[in-house]
């Protein structure tokens, strides 16, 4: 089971066993293999392609110029990662560039906000805040290169209601 969230929802995904498809919430979805680490899905009536990289307990899935980490869900074991992003630490999916910061130092910002845009194999990523918070540390400046796994953004998570 994984979790995700799109568009300020939280959603949670799993592979029906023995299948191409994936149950989103309560849908099923065909997911067929295009490619090394492509993917092509209906959406709407219409052919989504979509990228996926497994990385520990996460994966990375980039579509439509955005990245989202799916997170494995396992109560018998924790992730490191996963605490970090819980956290309110945005870390780097891949190796690349930072475009453009769409957010300062001191600025508050609600789950799903743009944080900064980034760049990798010509492909410009939008990288979204986790979770409510303000942000306390954008460690690299536009222009700058990052590996996979560099801390792109730090939150101060604020307090739930």
């Amino acid at each position: 089971m994984n979790s995700f969230h799109f568009g300020g929802t939280r959603h949670r995904a799993q592979r029906e066993p023995g299948s191409d498809r994936v149950r989103v919430d309560a849908t099923l979805v065909s997911v067929q293999q295009d490619g090394p680490n492509r993917f092509v899905a209906p959406l709407d009536g219409r052919s989504e392609r979509l990228h996926a990289v497994a990385d520990g307990d996460q994966v990375w899935v980039h579509w439509r110029g955005r990245a989202w980490a799916l997170q494995r869900i396992d109560a018998t074991r924790s992730s490191a990662a996963g605490a970090a992003e819980a956290a309110g630490t945005a870390h780097a999916p891949m190796p690349g560039v930072v475009v453009s910061l769409l957010v300062a130092t001191g600025q508050a910002v609600a789950e799903g906000d743009a944080l900064l845009v980034i760049e990798s194999m010509k492909l410009q990523t939008t990288i979204a805040a986790a979770a409510a918070g303000v942000v306390i540390e954008l460690p690299f400046a536009v222009g700058q290169t990052f590996q996979r796994g560099a801390v792109l953004a730090r939150l101060e998570p604020t307090e739930a209601s």
